[in-house]
């Protein structure tokens, strides 16, 4: 006769003093089965990998970590490195008569004084202005100027007067800089690459 799901269940789930003989034997042959297989070392994890490896072969114990170590510390010192001809640097790469590396323009720090600026600081002197404007034609700030705060309030509110009047351009963001007696307007020598003549050493006569 076939045993309903409940039956099933309270056979396999109840309490072992509870089972059947039956189901008795069926639990102290899985106990004993389990024990077998723990006694024959292969029950633990670590077992099983040192089984399959052995205790002299594991990663822990195959010297790597020394190898690794020896490695870090190792630095091998050539006194001929330098007259090798697959050397990087050559000693005559320090010759001072081949022309160097061209850097690029930088800018002229503007530089001026607190007395100066609430002298000369006027819309119309917009020469005077330009000074305190960035490429993008931002405000500089006053911890670059070091004028004091009275002085950086006037600039700014001067400036701000020559852009209401058209003097100066709000804004040279996409555009070209913002110099004193230049058109903002583009031209053609705006686009135009300065050639320079790289051969700095003199010919021998």
């Amino acid at each position: 006769s076939s045993e309903s799901v409940d039956e099933f269940e309270q056979r396999i789930f109840s309490d072992p003093s509870n089972r059947s003989s039956s189901s008795s034997s069926f639990w102290n042959k899985l106990d004993k089965t389990e024990k077998n297989f723990n006694l024959s070392g292969m029950g633990s994890v670590s077992s099983l990998w040192d089984g399959l490896y052995g205790d002299h072969e594991s990663s822990l114990n195959d010297g790597l970590d020394q190898k690794l170590k020896k490695a870090a510390v190792y630095f091998e010192f050539d006194p001929e490195e330098i007259t090798r001809e697959d050397y990087s640097f050559r000693p005559d790469d320090l010759d001072l008569s081949k022309p160097g590396a061209r850097k690029p323009f930088r800018r002229l720090e503007f530089e001026t004084t607190t007395e100066e600026v609430l002298l000369k600081a006027d819309f119309r002197n917009v020469k005077f202005l330009a000074n305190f404007l960035t490429e993008a034609g931002v405000i500089v700030k006053r911890s670059k100027t070091g004028i004091s705060a009275k002085a950086q309030r006037k600039i700014a509110r001067e400036i701000k007067t020559a852009r209401a009047f058209g003097l100066m351009p709000f804004t040279t963001m996409g555009t070209k800089q913002f110099v004193y007696g230049r058109t903002m307007e583009d031209e053609s020598r705006d686009f135009e690459y300065e050639a320079f003549d790289l051969n700095f050493v003199e010919d021998d006569a």
